[in-house]
């Protein structure tokens, strides 16, 4: 048998089975976890300028806590679309 053809008969990608090819839900729940992750880091950045600023203790702090209500209120529904998908998936 060639290399070509124990490469092939190694790597036949035609006869791949279902539960090894991405699907729509897949795509999904990595498109949602991107998004999350985003929502993070600009959560992050937002609380790490806001400590670096000249403004008063309390100031930073009341800043901090409506931060964080913003911050759950923009993650939740991502959060559980998320899950449900997530909770499919096991089904």
């Amino acid at each position: 048998m060639s290399a070509e053809r124990a490469f092939l008969a190694q790597n036949d990608f035609s006869n791949a089975s279902s539960e090894r090819m991405i699907t729509e839900r897949d795509l999904k729940i990595l498109w949602i976890s991107r998004t999350l992750t985003n929502i993070d880091f600009q959560y992050g950045e937002e609380i790490l300028n806001l400590d670096r600023s000249d403004l008063e203790i309390e100031q930073k702090n009341y800043i901090k806590a409506q931060l964080l209500l913003k911050y759950r209120e923009r993650r939740a529904p991502y959060q559980e679309l998320l899950e449900s998908l997530r909770g499919q998936q096991l089904h």
